[in-house]
């Protein structure tokens, strides 16, 4: 800008700067403000003005903090406080990185705005993080997804959409139906939920009476409907509104399946891996020899394949059904390795 800026656009500038060049740990004086006035914007002004359009901030709320030497127009320490902490912004970072289908380039332009919430002096260091390890499958659509989602679920309407498979190839694979169709999928929306790395839509397929989810990255051509979903009390398990927490922690690994009574016994150590995957409210005894037997609700399908990961580990001891499926996989993972 130059001087020839309008006199009235020197409190937005005051208040750009401010927000740029300070926080809490780092003030300015008006001397400094002055400076940066003729620096960015070419308006040189007073002291008398700097502090007039300070106090004007402050009357209209504007999260501007300062101390007083004498009068009123000679300000110290005058600063912005910032909405967010940089600690709160760092995981609203960490969110984006790990979200998936997201380029590289929406990820750059989604850290720069954050980074815009708080001074100059907060740094993400994104020039050292290797954007390439985080989801290698684009989904340009994400976003909307998103927003579709997001406003189905506000006005309790179904949405539609279309699903894909990583093909062997690389590339996303829409599913086909038995005509070898695209196969489009009609749900009622419930929740988006993160899960082992992955955000997942939790929802009900009209035509069953229980909970499925679909990875967030792998929906396509997202659409919100004007047919009205089903309630989630009307569904099974769910009629006395169970929170959908619960259904989290009874599908680890997110397989479907209706949840079940399962006990297992492991070493105590095992514990951090336990509360990730099925929460702390749980009942464990302990027995001797630092063991520890574990009841939790669960599906089937999910604890088979959480049982496997932790196979010399970990010993399903209920339901009779469940350890035949576990000894058949281990058997059949046994004659590969064996042959």
């Amino acid at each position: 800008m130059t001087d020839m800026q309008p006199k009235k656009m020197i409190i937005l500038d005051i208040l750009h700067i401010l927000k740029k060049h300070s926080d809490k740990e780092h003030r300015l004086s008006q001397h400094d403000i002055q400076k940066l006035l003729v620096s960015e914007y070419g308006m040189k002004v007073d002291r008398k003005t700097i502090s007039r359009n300070i106090i004007t901030l402050v009357q209209c709320n504007y999260p501007i903090e300062y101390g007083n030497i004498g009068d009123e127009t000679i300000l110290t320490n005058i600063y912005c406080d910032h909405k967010f902490l940089n600690g709160e912004l760092r995981l609203l970072i960490d969110n984006i990185l790990l979200m998936d289908g997201l380029s590289k380039k929406d990820r750059i332009s989604l850290i720069c705005r954050i980074e815009g919430l708080s001074s100059k002096y907060f740094h993400s260091e994104i020039s050292k993080i290797d954007m390439d390890i985080y989801g290698t499958i684009e989904n340009k659509q994400i976003i909307l997804t998103l927003e579709e989602i997001g406003s189905a679920i506000a006005e309790g309407t179904q949405v539609t959409f279309y699903y894909s498979d990583c093909g062997i190839d690389g590339e996303p694979k829409i599913r086909r139906d038995s005509n070898g169709k695209e196969k489009q999928y009609t749900v009622n929306p419930y929740q988006i939920i993160s899960k082992n790395g992955h955000s997942y839509l939790i929802c009900n397929l009209p035509e069953y009476h229980d909970l499925t989810h679909f990875r967030i990255d792998r929906i396509r051509d997202c659409r919100k409907t004007d047919m009205p979903s089903r309630s989630l009390r009307m569904l099974k398990g769910f009629e006395t509104g169970i929170r959908l927490s619960e259904y989290i922690k009874s599908h680890p690994n997110l397989w479907s399946g209706t949840p079940t009574h399962i006990t297992f016994q492991c070493k105590q150590y095992m514990m951090n891996d336990v509360a990730d995957s099925f929460g702390t409210d749980i009942h464990i005894e302990e027995l001797p020899d630092d063991m520890m037997k574990v009841h939790v609700y669960a599906s089937e399908s999910s604890m088979l394949h959480w049982a496997v990961q932790f196979a010399d580990a970990v010993e399903v001891l209920s339901p009779a059904s469940l350890r035949k499926q576990i000894a058949e996989t281990l058997r059949n993972a046994l004659e590969k390795y064996e042959t």
